[in-house]
C-alpha cells in the first residue's frame, strides 16, 4: 500500500530525540537482566544519524569543508564514490516524488510477537525513474459573440497566436520534431516510429518535415542577428564540409560553410567551395583575424578584400592540423616525428596553464604564450633539416611542408591571448553537422538547405553559449508570437534566471 505524505523534517527530529531516550532506557533494561538485543542499538544509531542530518540542515552542526578545487578527469574510486550518492544528491535540480510504503497489516515483533507500531523512522531509498513522452490533443473553443439588439452582426474571439495558424500541429510538436533533428540528429522516419511507440501513429514525416521549413522561416529574424554577431568579431573561425544536394539542383556537391565567434555559430549552405563564398561574408565584417585549416579559399578571400576594400585581414592557420600531421607521418617515421609531438606537448601545455589562469591580467596571460616562441622555432629549425633527407612524397614530407608554408599563421598566436592556438571550435561545430549529414545522407531541395543552415546556427550558438535549446526554442518562439524584442541566444544567456 502506497500512501504519499510529505515529511516534516521538524517532527521526525523530535521524534528521533524521544526515541533514543526510549531505546537507551530499554538498552539499560535489558542490560540489567543480563541480555542485550543488538536491534536496540542499530534504533539508537540510526536515531542519532537522523538528528546529526537535521542539526547540520539548521546550520547547528557545520558540514566538513568541500574541496573548492575540482580535479580533472576522475579516477575509478572516485567513479565508485559517486555511484553511492542517492540520486537526489546526484541531481539536485530533478523534482522529487516521494511515497510512504506501508504494509497492508502491521507486522509482528519477532520476541513477543505482539503487533508492532510505527518508530517515526524511515528506510529511505530513492531510484531515477522516467515518464515517456506524452501527447495530447489541445482543443479551443473560441467563444462567438452576437448581437442582441441589431442580431446584425457576430464576432468571433482571435485565434491563439502560433507558428502555422492552418496546422494541425502546435508549436511543441513542430519545435520538438525540428530539434529531433537538428540537435539530437535523429531523422524524421525514426522521429515518427519513436512517436509510434509513445502511441501517437500514422504521424506523416512530411508532413514534420515542411513544419520544420515554417520554423526556420518564423525564425529566421534570429538567424540573421547571429549574423551580425559573427560579424561583429574581431576574430573570425571558418570551416567547410561536403554537403550532399540529393534532388532540385542540377549539382549534387554542395558545402556547409560555418563561421565562428565565441559567442554565436553561422552556417549556410551552398553549391561550391570557391572563396567568393569567403569574401562574401567577411567583406562586412569587422575581422582581424581569419582562424582556418590552410584551405587556399580563405587565402584567396584576404586577398580581395585587400584590394579591393584596401582591409589587411590576417590569416591565421590551426595548429591542431599540424600536429594531425605530424602524427600520421609518426606511425612509419617513428623517430623523426617524435621530437614535434614532444614540442607541440609543450605547446599545448602550456596553452592549458593559461586557460587555467583567465583571472589574471592578460598581459600575464600572454606570458604563456611568449614561452612557446622558442618552441616553435626550434620545430621549424627542425624541419629545415628534416626536409633535405625526408621523401619527398611521404607524410612525414607533408606535416614538413605544412608546418614551413603556414608558419607565420601558426605562430601569430604567441602576440595576442585572444587569437586561438587552433581551429577546433570550427571543427567541434561541423561535428553534429556531419554526423547529421552521414545519417540523413544529404537535402532533398534548396529551402532544406535553408532550414537546415537556420536551425543549425541557432542550436549550436544555444550549445556555444551553454543555452539548452529545449528551453530556448519556446522562449524565443513565444516572444516573436507576442510580439515582443526577441534575444540571441548569447543575450538569453545573459538573463538573470527565473526567480523561484
Amino acid at each position: 500500500m502506497k500512501t504519499v505524505v510529505k515529511i516534516d523534517p521538524e517532527k521526525e527530529y523530535e521524534n528521533a530525540k524521544k526515541l533514543i531516550e526510549l531505546a537507551t532506557k530499554q538498552r539499560l533494561d535489558t542490560v540489567a537482566a543480563g541480555s542485550l538485543d543488538s536491534s536496540v542499538d542499530n534504533l539508537i544509531t540510526a536515531a542519532r544519524v537522523l538528528m546529526e542530518r537535521e542539526e547540520i540542515r539548521r546550520g547547528r552542526k557545520h558540514e566538513p569543508p568541500k574541496e573548492t578545487v575540482k580535479p580533472k578527469g576522475r579516477h575509478k574510486g572516485e567513479e565508485r564514490e559517486e555511484s553511492k550518492k542517492l540520486p537526489s544528491e546526484r541531481f539536485p535540480n530533478l523534482e522529487i516524488k516521494e511515497d510512504i510504503i506501508s504494509p497492508e497489516h502491521p507486522p509482528r515483533c519477532p520476541c513477543c510477537n505482539e503487533i508492532m507500531k510505527e518508530s517515526g523512522l524511515f528506510d529511505i531509498s530513492e531510484k531515477l525513474e522516467v515518464i515517456p513522452k506524452q501527447y495530447y490533443i489541445q482543443r479551443n473553443k473560441r467563444i462567438k459573440f452576437n448581437c442582441s439588439h441589431c442580431h446584425g452582426g457576430m464576432v468571433n474571439t482571435p485565434a491563439v497566436p502560433s507558428i502555422v495558424p492552418t496546422s494541425n500541429y502546435g508549436d511543441s510538436v513542430i519545435i520538438d520534431a525540428a530539434l529531433s533533428k537538428y540537435c539530437d540528429l535523429i531523422p524524421m522516419e525514426r522521429y515518427v516510429q519513436i512517436a509510434s511507440r509513445d502511441g501517437l501513429e500514422d504521424l506523416p514525416a512530411q508532413s514534420l518535415i515542411g513544419l520544420t521549413h515554417h520554423l526556420a522561416n518564423f525564425l529566421f529574424v534570429i538567424y540573421e542577428k547571429i549574423k551580425m554577431e559573427v560579424l561583429s568579431s574581431i576574430v573570425l573561425q571558418a570551416d567547410e564540409t561536403p554537403h550532399k544536394m540529393l534532388e532540385g539542383d542540377d549539382s549534387r556537391n554542395w558545402y556547409l560553410w560555418g563561421f565562428f565567434s565565441p559567442i554565436a555559430c553561422f552556417f549556410e549552405i551552398q553549391n561550391t567551395r570557391s572563396g567568393d563564398i569567403v569574401y562574401n561574408f567577411i567583406k562586412d565584417s569587422k575581422a582581424k583575424y581569419l582562424v582556418s585549416d590552410g584551405y587556399a579559399g580563405y587565402g584567396k578571400a584576404l586577398r580581395e578584400v585587400k584590394e579591393k576594400l584596401g582591409r589587411d585581414i590576417i590569416e591565421v592557420h590551426c595548429n591542431a592540423h599540424s600536429y594531425r600531421y605530424f602524427e600520421e607521418a609518426s606511425i612509419t617515421w617513428v623517430e623523426e616525428g617524435k621530437p614535434f609531438l614532444e614540442l607541440y606537448g609543450e605547446i599545448y601545455d602550456l596553452e592549458r596553464q593559461r586557460k587555467e589562469q583567465e583571472n589574471i591580467p592578460p598581459d600575464e596571460q600572454l606570458e604563456f604564450r611568449k614561452k612557446m616562441i622558442p618552441l616553435f622555432e626550434e620545430m621549424k629549425t627542425n624541419c629545415e633539416k628534416q626536409k633535405e633527407s625526408a621523401m619527398p612524397e611521404s607524410a612525414f614530407m607533408k606535416s614538413i611542408n605544412y608546418f614551413l608554408n603556414h608558419y607565420p599563421g601558426l605562430t601569430i598566436c604567441t602576440t595576442n591571448i585572444h587569437i586561438p592556438l587552433d581551429n577546433n571550435l570550427s571543427e567541434r561545430e561541423l561535428r553534429s553537422p556531419v554526423v547529421g549529414r552521414k545519417t540523413w545522407y544529404g537535402t532533398h531541395s534548396k529551402r532544406g538547405a535553408l532550414t537546415a543552415a537556420v536551425i543549425f546556427s541557432i542550436n549550436h550558438s544555444c550549445k556555444i553559449n551553454n543555452v539548452n535549446p529545449r528551453n530556448y526554442f519556446p522562449w524565443v518562439v513565444n516572444r516573436l508570437l507576442k510580439g515582443e524584442p526577441v534575444l540571441t541566444p548569447h543575450e538569453y544567456s545573459k538573463l538573470p534566471p527565473p526567480s523561484g
